[in-house]
């Protein structure tokens, strides 16, 4: 219960003896309307008041609680550059880059990893084996070390990048250390090599707005 001193009328936790100023006796109080700021450890704000909800969440502008991880979780920007060529967009509904040697949609893959021979893209929530055999066999025709199936790439729908090495003696290294046959998480700027030579370099891109064809 609120405690009040009898002498200049401070308000007070019930874990205060006497008052801390005056060193008098302290009353009971019941606050009435206008007293919340002066709430013991209210800091100004009374229950209910915009700042913290009733679990003492804090609030953001207009009272809305922020989410953990909040930071990230906003609308996605819009695109102002290809990702692929870096020519910037007809208008804001343009979904498809103007540079006619690129013509890639707009939209990037959540993951690209570059290599020598050619580049990796894959989509949230896709995958792609890397080897000398499937669809990206071609990037690595001419390592004779990478095995038909060397590793596999992937990202989790919610934009987790990882790769995962299928047993090979050769090897599958990332940032120049060997990993065993484990998913490895990726970041952007991270180097993957397949066997001794094979390296390709890693970008993530963050979610950006769909476009409204026009």
């Amino acid at each position: 219960m609120t405690q009040r001193c009898t002498v200049g009328g401070e308000l007070h936790g019930p874990e205060v003896p006497l008052c801390p100023e005056h060193l008098c006796e302290l009353v009971p109080h019941a606050p009435g309307p206008g007293d919340t700021a002066h709430q013991p450890g209210g800091d100004g704000h009374g229950p209910g008041e915009a700042g913290s909800g009733p679990d003492g969440t804090a609030h953001g502008p207009g009272g809305t609680a922020h989410e953990p991880g909040g930071g990230g979780s906003g609308p996605a920007a819009p695109v102002t550059t290809c990702w692929n060529c870096g020519t910037p967009p007809a208008s804001q509904t343009s979904t498809e880059c103007l540079d006619p040697d690129c013509r890639r949609p707009l939209t990037p893959p959540a993951m690209l990893v570059v290599f020598t021979y050619g580049q990796v893209e894959i989509a949230p929530g896709g995958q792609a084996e890397l080897g000398r055999h499937g669809a990206y066999g071609r990037l690595f025709r001419s390592y004779p070390n990478v095995s038909r199936r060397h590793a596999v790439l992937g990202v989790d729908p919610d934009g987790r990048a990882w790769v995962t090495p299928v047993p090979t003696p050769n090897g599958t290294f990332v940032n120049g250390d060997e990993i065993g046959p484990v998913q490895r998480s990726l970041a952007s700027g991270d180097r993957i090599r397949l066997a001794r030579d094979a390296e390709g370099t890693v970008t993530l891109f963050p979610r950006q707005r769909n476009r409204t064809p026009e």
